[in-house]
């Protein structure tokens, strides 16, 4: 309260009295703006015009009494000055209102006591206002807050207590606070706890009206101690979250349904898909044998149509078997069939696949694999579909007389695959998006070749389904290192049950 000033109200009779109280503030330099009254009438009219801060007055006045003063003040401390041996007098008007007193003798040294109850009747108000504020403050709120003191007696609950639990504040004073909680069977544990769903780490209790209806809480409590330290009181925090659960249940049930109606369309996508690829293999199967019959006899014209048509099927073949593989990935339906494979051979099966593919840009394809057999356990078909992906990109970005090696590491627990080239490197912000399946779907629908680009998404779910990770490095001027981990058949079996796989040999 340092350099605060008090507006301070002394009615005074005595102008003796009156003017010892000046000498007081001038002397001591007391931080007050004083104003005297000589009766209750002037005090009267002086509180109708003013507010002060603290009223301090004689108890006998010409005109009334302090008892009259009090009559008088609204919201203002009033300190009583009463004369000696007149204790019955202070006590009266303490229950009137009166905050504290001072006795009078005849020396006036009862002056010397005024700056400290001035302070401490000022701490007692503004407490008191705190006090009332957070009374108000807990009346009014609309959580539930009950106390209880060290022996589980409830001692305090606010209206919206009342509301929700069905009691009068007078049924539920002096009860155990066990009045609140579920019953459990005997050694049932802890009684009523249940978990949130929304949230991981939010825990909530049921508790108990009045009626005996059951509903669930969010609790929280917190222990109160006296200036000592010493333990007092409880109090809880309580909130009805019914209407909360209730809203998350009809999102986990709407995210369910969303789940399962996106499921359908998946699969009648597939279908649908892996009809037109049958049309597409037919029609295919049928331009072929139509080349073959009239072959010799066609001008180039419609040799030309015929290319450009057989590169349009192949285009859309892609496509097709692309989406399938990521509706299959979308409806859980993609399963593995894993069995022990020798990498080595894979790789070089690929290689040798894709070597007339290389040899048409002048590619130098290279492998670097060790002399001894690097078993895996993975889904061959699979396995020679991420080899062949990973392997066609990098033909597809290297230019002419370029270069691509392939490289096998045994690296303890992990076997990692490095397929390396000489390409225009890839910049940093797309490293990621290669990966994102809507990124290259994007791309493919503006895209006029004739290979598909969604193979390094697909790439990713597999490598991943086989428990494994995918990861880009590219150098500041050109090539890039397509990488890709696979965990050793010793670890393989903490993956084999989240990858839903068929078989495990």
């Amino acid at each position: 309260m340092a350099n605060k000033r008090y507006k301070i109200l002394l009615v005074e009779d005595d102008k003796m009295d009156q003017m010892a109280f000046k000498r007081l503030v001038e002397e001591e330099n007391l931080p007050y703006d004083c104003t005297i009254a000589g009766s209750v009438s002037e005090a009267q009219s002086i509180l109708g015009a003013a507010q002060f801060d603290i009223v301090i007055t004689d108890y006998s006045l010409g005109d009334g009494t302090a008892l009259d003063v009090l009559n008088l003040v609204k919201n203002i401390p009033v300190i009583l000055v009463t004369g000696v041996g007149d204790e019955e007098t202070a006590i009266k008007t303490w229950r009137a209102g009166v905050y504290d007193y001072l006795i009078k003798d005849v020396g006036r040294n009862y002056l010397k006591a005024v700056p400290v109850t001035v302070e401490n009747v000022i701490k007692h108000k503004e407490t008191e206002a705190k006090a009332q504020l957070l009374s108000g403050a807990i009346m009014c709120t609309d959580d539930s807050v009950y106390i209880t003191d060290m022996g589980n007696k409830i001692i305090f609950v606010n209206k919206a207590f009342c509301k929700t639990y069905g009691y009068k504040e007078e049924d539920v004073l002096g009860k155990d606070g066990n009045i609140l909680w579920m019953e459990m069977p005997q050694g049932g544990g802890m009684r009523g706890v249940f978990q949130i769903v929304k949230s991981a780490w939010e825990v909530g209790f049921y508790h108990k009206r009045k009626d005996g209806s059951l509903f669930p809480v969010s609790l929280s409590r917190s222990i109160i101690r006296d200036t000592s330290g010493k333990e007092v009181a409880v109090v809880g925090l309580s909130r009805d979250i019914s209407d909360h659960i209730l809203v998350e249940d009809e999102l986990r049930t709407a995210n369910l349904e969303l789940k399962a109606r996106n499921q359908v369309r998946s699969e009648l996508a597939a279908l649908v898909s892996e009809q037109i690829r049958a049309l597409l293999d037919d029609f295919r199967s049928v331009a072929c044998d139509v080349e073959t019959a009239v072959q010799g006899k066609i001008n180039s014209t419609l040799k030309e149509k015929l290319e450009f048509a057989g590169k349009k099927i192949n285009r859309v073949n892609g496509l097709v078997s692309d989406f399938l593989d990521i509706s299959r990935f979308d409806a859980d339906k993609m399963k593995l069939k894993l069995t022990r494979l020798n990498l080595n051979s894979l790789i070089s099966e690929v290689l040798e696949m894709l070597s007339p593919l290389a040899s048409r840009k002048h590619i130098e394809l290279e492998q670097s694999i060790p002399d001894y057999e690097l078993v895996i356990n993975a889904d061959r078909d699979r396995m020679m579909q991420i080899l062949t992906n990973l392997l066609s990109n990098a033909i597809k970005i290297v230019v002419a007389n370029g270069h691509i090696s392939v490289r096998v590491k045994d690296v303890g627990k992990e076997i990692v695959v490095e397929v390396e080239d000489d390409g225009p490197s890839i910049e940093s912000g797309e490293v990621k998006r290669i990966f994102d399946r809507f990124d290259r779907i994007k791309k493919q629908l503006s895209s006029e070749e004739e290979e598909s680009i969604l193979g390094l998404p697909i790439v990713k779910e597999l490598v991943e389904m086989h428990g494994g990770y995918i990861w880009v490095e590219s150098r500041e001027e050109r090539g890039n290192n397509f990488c890709f981990a696979l965990p050793k058949p010793d670890v393989e079996k903490a993956v084999v049950s989240a990858a839903g796989t068929d078989e495990v040999c």
